[in-house]
Formats: C-alpha cells, structure tokens, sequence
C-alpha cells in the first residue's frame, strides 16, 4: 500500500487515475477445481483368438471426476484438462484400443457424452506413455456440473493394459 493510500481521507475513485482502455480484455473471475481419479487394469489373455474377434472387455471404468459449481458467473466457459499415464505389458503381439468418454452432469440436465478420445495400441514391447486430452465447454448449463471420464476397453488381445496417475482440472471464466 502506497503512502498516499494509508491516509485517512484516501478515496480511491477520487484519488487514482482510471486506466485508459488497455487494448486487451482484462482479467475476469476464474474458478479452477481438480481431483484425483483412480487407475483401472484391463487384461485379457486370447491367444487363439484374430484381431477381428479379439476379447472385448466392453465394461467402463470411471478413472476421473470433478465437479466445479458456474452459478456466480455469467455465460461461462469451461476448460477440462485429463493427463493419465498407460501402461501395456503384452505377452507377445498384444494389441488393445481404449476409447475415453467425457461426459457431463448437470442439475436438470440429462447426462452426456461431450467428447471420446481413441487410444489404440499394437506393441510387442511394455511402455509407459502419457495420455492426455483437453476439452472446452460453453454450454449454457448453470451451477453445479460434474465431468467424469470412463475409460472403456474397446479389445485387448494378449496383453494387459493400466491406466494410472488418471488427474483431472477445471477452470471456468465468465464474460
């Protein structure tokens, strides 16, 4: 706090100079939630069976959510961010295809899929990689929404596949 400020009779919007418009949008309020998912592993071991009739584990798993609550701000705009990593350990030329639905809940709204990521996989060495993905919502929804993401084993075929450190983080901003 500035010398002029700390005296009794300040008065900032007698005493301070307004800023000329910037040229740029000026920073609105942001609500930022995160939370920790969980980690599934999915296996199968079908070493009779051909790519087109691999074993399907078709069952999907929640690995995130988070709930963040827009009713105080005006027309928001919402960004999601999920970061997980996956693990594939085959047994010899295993294969798999993980497909990762985004879906939305809100109040007096009916539960949607808002975005699906694929990720498919044809290795014959184990690994560790990142799957990432980003999403952005302006949906008119207000309050409280919750975004869930499932993962769904779309095949797997002699191997075993874990999805975890599964995190996810959202920010809101109204105009």
């Amino acid at each position: 706090m500035s010398d002029c400020e700390k005296r009794e009779d300040f008065d900032r919007e007698r005493d301070c100079v307004r800023c000329p418009d910037p040229g740029h949008p000026l920073p609105k309020p942001i609500l930022f939630e995160c939370g920790n998912g969980g980690g599934f592993t999915f296996a199968a071991n079908c070493s009779n069976s051909t790519e087109d009739n691999a074993c399907c584990i078709c069952t999907p798993k929640t690995v995130a959510n988070v709930t963040i609550d827009t009713s105080c701000l005006c027309k928001p705009k919402i960004k999601v961010e999920f970061s997980s990593i996956i693990h594939f350990i085959p047994d010899s030329d295993g294969k798999a295809q993980l497909e990762f639905d985004l879906v939305r809940c809100c109040k007096d709204f009916p539960e949607c899929v808002v975005g699906t990521w694929n990720y498919e996989i044809e290795e014959n060495d184990k690994f560790a990689k990142s799957f990432c993905f980003d999403y952005c919502d302006c949906s008119t929804c207000p309050g409280c929404c919750t975004y869930i993401v499932k993962c769904r084993p779309v095949f797997v075929k002699d191997a075993a596949i874990c999805v975890t450190n599964c995190q996810i983080a959202i920010f809101a901003q109204g105009h």
